[in-house]
């Protein structure tokens, strides 16, 4: 099946399509296991600048024209699309019309349509398009991703490629703007406080120095050598976390992707200011800056096998999962988009009814997906209790009852339910799928028997 990835970031806009192969891995006389078996990319778009509007908002009609050429580039179709990712990233996303842009670019994407404002998705899609999830598998390594794009740097940790860790700062390339007089047109407030305690005299309208600029860099990339040694950041570096900082991992080594990671694996051949200066921001800089840091402290850098494209590869091949097999659905209710989770904690007879009573409480006017983990091989009385539980959670409800299991009994419970309610509620019971509060899901029709499901985070900030 074919799926496109979309990325409109801080400072550019790309996308790929995708060749998707699914088969069955398990025996003849076995239940049938449907796994993902290759992910090819067949067409890599040029890479755009980020078009906004003169109000600084993002330009629909031209993001829209860029898209629309590009399919016809690739020979591809929309309605060819099985699925794929849209994602607004960085910057970009706190754009007031950030989500009417994203509803008006969905018939792009087939079934599923991914968002983030929140950094752990897109550090995460980042750190396997970049390929270091597959290296720390091949190498048996820790090894910690940093996405640096223009205004955000995403970071995930992998071991032996499953992701130990995800989060995002304020560090990026685009995080003050300099023209071709050299002066300074933008600077975030996100980095002011840092720069009074550096007491640098950047202003909007003033001449920029190389020397403050690369005293400003060379502090941005001794914060990342900080985290990746897990050493004690001052109040000024804490603040440019996004929502929430580290687990205080310890990686063994370091790659990078995003755009600025063009300029860590192959250094500025000048430091005069047109080189610095070349894409009208800091990027070349901080590049510059954290490949002199990182080797000044002797750590140990692997090549990522795709830079700038990872984010816009880890949408389009990374960002959906398979179902399991054993699962019950109504085929009439799907695809279904943007349904929030509600993670829910297994009592001591299954699911307590009041739990889930209490909590359904704060999703009046959206239908939303029960998620749970539920046990490995439960009994029929276990399955039946908690069948009953969330038939009587939900009976107020008269939504679709979506639940999400992470062990395989899904087929079990969702028969269970559906007989309890005597056909009178769409039923979708999938298992091996583990989600989180938080988390939004997008589940599409049936591939072999097994539904194609999209983990998101969906979060708009103004």
């Amino acid at each position: 099946m074919l799926s496109v990835g979309i990325d409109i970031g801080t400072t550019t806009l790309q996308l790929i399509f995708s060749e998707i192969t699914v088969c069955n891995v398990s025996g003849s006389f076995s239940m049938p296991q449907i796994k993902i078996k290759s992910k090819k990319i067949i067409y890599k778009s040029e890479i755009y600048f980020t078009p906004l509007t003169d109000f600084g908002n993002i330009d629909l009609h031209c993001i829209k024209k860029i898209i629309s050429c590009e399919y016809i580039n690739a020979g591809i179709n929309k309605q060819d699309i099985a699925t794929g990712a849209i994602i607004i990233t960085g910057e970009t996303a706190i754009k007031k019309n950030a989500e009417q842009v994203l509803n008006a670019l969905s018939e792009f994407a087939g079934d599923f349509v991914v968002a983030t404002a929140g950094g752990d998705l897109e550090a995460i899609l980042a750190g396997f398009g970049s390929g270091s999830s597959d290296i720390s598998k091949e190498k048996s390594l820790e090894i910690m991703n940093f996405d640096v794009g223009g205004g955000t740097t995403n970071v995930a940790v992998f071991k032996d490629g499953e992701i130990m860790d995800s989060f995002a700062l304020h560090i990026g390339g685009r995080l003050i703007k300099i023209d071709k007089d050299y002066k300074i047109t933008y600077i975030s407030e996100k980095i002011e406080k840092l720069m009074v305690k550096l007491g640098l005299h950047l202003n909007v309208g003033v001449i920029a120095g190389f020397n403050q600029l690369k005293q400003f860099t060379d502090v941005l990339a001794k914060i990342l050598i900080k985290i990746g040694l897990d050493e004690t950041l001052d109040e000024e570096s804490k603040g440019l976390f996004i929502a929430h900082g580290t687990s205080h991992l310890r990686p063994e080594a370091f790659t990078f992707s995003g755009g600025v990671s063009e300029f860590i694996y192959k250094k500025l051949k000048s430091k005069d200011m047109n080189a610095v200066t070349e894409y009208g921001d800091i990027g070349p800089l901080l590049g510059y800056s954290i490949r002199e840091e990182f080797d000044k402290g002797k750590l140990e850098i692997l090549e990522s096998k795709e830079k700038i494209r990872a984010t816009v590869i880890g949408a389009g091949s990374f960002s959906m999962e398979i179902s399991g097999s054993t699962i019950f659905f109504d085929h009439e209710s799907l695809p279904i988009k943007n349904i929030p989770i509600l993670k829910l904690k297994n009592g001591e007879n299954g699911i307590v009814e009041d739990n889930i009573m209490s909590k359904v409480k704060m999703y009046q006017d959206s239908n939303i997906a029960l998620a749970f983990e539920g046990e490995k091989s439960p009994s029929y009385a276990k399955v039946k209790s908690i069948a009953e539980a969330i038939v009587q959670g939900l009976k107020e409800r008269n939504d679709p009852i979506i639940i999400i299991i992470e062990n395989d009994f899904a087929k079990a419970l969702g028969q269970t339910i559906k007989n309890m309610l005597d056909n009178s509620k769409k039923v979708i019971c999938i298992d091996q799928i583990k989600v989180e509060n938080g988390d939004y899901v997008d589940i599409g029709r049936p591939i072999c028997g097994v539904l194609p499901v999209v983990i998101k985070t969906l979060i708009f900030k103004n």
